[in-house]
């Protein structure tokens, strides 16, 4: 038997992740994904597979199962890709490796729902356990193909081999479902499958507090294996992210009152944040939704305490609030993708070189952490070869977005792979949102971001290498920013400055107001009157930003927005004013959190 390219991917992957409500719905789900994946990848080089994606050794520690957030040494485990690709020497089966690993990511995921059935039995129907079977045997894709690695070589084998599980991919299977309860709410997650948990008042009421499952909530054997998975303080609440400005001010300068809001959290038994390997959550080691004033009693609610006074948020939580601004309640979801990651493989021409780029697509995924998590005060929920998942709160969120790109890129460089090659870019998407809104929807904000990033908003928009920035406000329309990597200013700098503009000469109506102007005077025109039309848009909102509303002059060439009509139509100003005022309104919005 010859030797073999042989490709397994798994799923579901993006509707998977985004039927979350809560961080730990979030969290675990991917870390869920990832351990399959390492499972597949653990039984094809037990098989006698080399791995080439990941490009890790058999027995390697890395390939051992993690289930929680960090290994017995203290360090997280590597986010091993949906994707693996591994090379089966001469007489090793194809088939038989890929039965292995199919098998063995099934064992995964019906291992950690038995311990989730056992361990939650108090809040699950009576005789759920067909139904929850059945659940769990739905959710896994997988798909495997082979080639054999014949005269025209591993690059051959590998494109011919992905072409078939694309294929494959496109070949849908409909089992139907024969345990039914029947009559019964289906999931809050996505309302695919039937719950499995009993009515409210024959739950257990301390597991329902422990893993916060709702009264109104219902949720499937796929759910509560999302929602009870892993230990609970080690989530770190949204909150807690967007609030990192506000915490590290109550530190600095209200340590009295934040301790004693901290000691009284502690008695009411308020969900608790233990997260050591993340240093600055041990500042405020609890859901931080308690600074929110319309949260206190729901929050409150769930801690179960009896003993919790009525003005409980007056008494610890009010003396905060008159010494501090209340924390602006928006955070940002980041979503970061390769680019032409496609072309790059495709043009790998041997295993050594494959591994290679796969080692530093490794490299970069556990660079990820420390960018996110220790220089800007965020959480990574996911980093995996070129896909990051991160929240930040919103005054770090660009400068995080940056960094995270140049380390992708620094990282591929020094790869060592054929130099002829086009090096992958990072697109990086920031989808800022209340940290309110469900996970789920904060997370398609920040896939929006990013497809505006790889895409841009125009045709004439060049494509790829780019942040985009997408601002959801609850009272009012979405807001836009793309600006591409690059360039004689950092991106962070440029918002930087932005800020010094909206605390200096430029008022914030100012920018609104530019902005009306801009929508009524902009469109189509007839070609003929392009340049006219061009010029008038130009004069009409230089006019309007020389009003001095402030009493500071304004210096029409400090602000970044190049207002030249002769040479452009009145869409591609447009289009520059509309992203100016997109700027203008991101820095506004990361000004507030910083204050």
């Amino acid at each position: 038997m010859s030797a073999h390219c042989l490709v397994v991917a798994l799923g579901p992957v993006q509707d998977f992740i985004a039927q979350s409500r809560r961080m730990r719905d979030l969290w675990f789900g991917s870390h869920l994904l990832s351990e399959v994946s390492r499972a597949a990848a653990r039984a094809v080089a037990e098989e006698g597979g080399d791995l080439v994606f990941p490009a890790l050794q058999r027995g390697d520690p890395e390939l051992e199962p993690c289930m929680t957030q960090l290994r017995p040494n203290g360090s997280a485990p590597l986010n091993v890709a949906n994707k693996v690709v591994a090379n089966l020497p001469e007489g090793v089966d194809p088939h038989a490796v890929a039965v292995a690993a199919r098998d063995a990511a099934a064992r995964l995921v019906h291992e950690e729902g038995d311990r989730v059935l056992n361990e939650c039995a108090g809040l699950l129907a009576p005789n759920v356990r067909g139904v929850w079977d059945e659940q769990l045997n739905s959710l896994l894709e997988f798909y495997s193909a082979w080639a054999p690695i014949g005269t025209e070589g591993y690059a051959a084998a590998l494109l011919q081999a992905e072409t078939a599980v694309a294929a494959r991919k496109n070949l849908r299977d409909f089992r139907q479902w024969t345990k039914q309860r029947g009559s019964v709410p289906k999931s809050s997650f996505d309302g695919l499958r039937e719950t499995v948990l009993a009515p409210p008042e024959q739950r257990s009421s301390g597991l329902a507090r422990r893993f916060r499952i709702g009264d109104g909530e219902q949720l499937d054997a796929v759910g509560m294996v999302k929602r009870c998975g892993g230990k609970p303080d080690q989530f770190v609440p949204l909150a807690n992210v967007a609030f990192v400005p506000w915490l590290d001010a109550a530190s600095r300068d209200c340590a009295g009152e934040l301790s004693a809001l901290v000691s009284a959290c502690g008695e009411a038994n308020i969900g608790g944040v233990h997260r050591p390997d993340i240093a600055w959550t041990t500042a405020f080691p609890f859901d931080a939704q308690v600074v929110l004033e319309d949260r206190w009693a729901q929050v409150l609610d769930e801690c179960g305490s009896s003993a919790v006074p009525t003005n409980w948020g007056e008494a610890y939580v009010s003396p905060l609030l008159r010494r501090l601004h209340a924390p602006s309640p928006y955070v940002a979801c980041l979503v970061a993708d390769g680019d032409n990651m496609g072309t790059t493989i495709s043009g790998l021409k041997d295993e050594d070189s494959h591994r290679r780029f796969s080692l530093a697509l490794a490299q970069f995924a556990a660079s990820a952490r420390g960018v996110v998590e220790g220089q800007f005060k965020g959480l990574l929920v996911y980093s995996g070869g070129d896909d990051v998942l991160a929240f930040v709160s919103v005054d770090q969120a660009v400068a995080c977005a940056e960094s995270l790109a140049r380390t992708f890129a620094a990282g591929l460089a020094a790869s060592g792979i054929d130099g002829g090659l086009p090096l992958p870019t990072l697109s990086v998407g920031l989808g800022i949102g209340h940290v309110l809104t469900p996970l789920g929807e904060l997370l398609a904000l920040g896939r929006r971001a990013e497809r505006l990033a790889k895409n841009g908003a125009d045709p004439a928009d060049v494509p790829r290498n780019a942040l985009g920035v997408i601002v959801s406000k609850r009272s009012g329309g979405d807001t836009y920013w793309r600006r591409p990597w690059g360039g004689g200013v950092a991106a962070s700098a440029e918002l930087n400055s932005a800020m010094a503009l909206l605390a200096g000469p430029l008022s914030e109506r100012k920018v609104y107001e530019v902005r009306a102007v801009t929508r009524r005077l902009g469109g189509d025109v007839p070609p003929a009157r392009s340049q006219e039309a061009a010029r008038a848009l130009a004069g009409d909102v230089r006019r309007t930003l020389l009003r001095n509303d402030t009493g500071v002059a304004l210096d029409l060439g400090s602000i970044g927005l190049d207002l030249s009509g002769d040479n452009r139509g009145p869409a591609a100003i447009q289009r520059d004013v509309e992203n100016w005022v997109g700027l203008m309104l991101v820095a506004r919005m990361a000004a507030s959190t910083r204050r």
